[in-house]
């Protein structure tokens, strides 16, 4: 049963425009034949013409589908990358933080042994003087006995 280019069109859904571009892309020995400026489709012709739209559908809904898959990988790599820029302004923050306490700590630990020089300087005085006050202790003691001895004894030294 023969069809022509808008019988065919009308029964597949699409364009006339659509139809002629399918039979051009056809190769010429299965491209139907013109009669009076009219494609007359013969049903080997509408098989072919069939089988490359099936083809060119299932090759556009695949692209479709790549082109989604993509665009949403193209979506996660972004979102991931601004993650990834995220994640390093807070491991500089965080490294900043540590570096600061570590600093705050050494301070710490400078100051705490400034402290203890001054404690053992003000400690080391009071451990001379109370060896003093014991030397001079023992020395006014050497004394009172000196002044204890009788008259002679202090004149005549014995």
């Amino acid at each position: 049963m023969t069809k022509t280019v808008k019988n065919l069109a009308d029964e597949l859904k699409v364009s006339r425009q659509y139809i002629h571009k399918v039979i051009n892309l056809l190769p010429e020995d299965c491209q139907p034949t013109k009669i009076d400026n009219k494609y007359i489709i013969t049903d080997e012709v509408e098989k072919n013409i069939k089988g490359y739209m099936k083809k060119d559908h299932t090759s556009s809904s695949t692209r479709k589908l790549d082109d989604k898959v993509y665009s949403l990988q193209q979506e996660r790599i972004a979102d991931l990358k601004e993650q990834n820029s995220f994640y390093e302004e807070q491991i500089k923050a965080l490294q900043k933080q540590l570096e600061n306490s570590q600093r705050l700590v050494d301070q710490e630990q400078q100051l705490h042994l400034s402290d203890q020089k001054r404690i053992e300087k003000l400690e080391q005085p009071d451990k001379e003087q109370k060896t003093d006050t014991i030397q001079n202790n023992s020395v006014d003691n050497q004394q009172q006995n000196q002044s204890k001895k009788g008259f002679f004894k202090r004149f005549f030294g014995k």
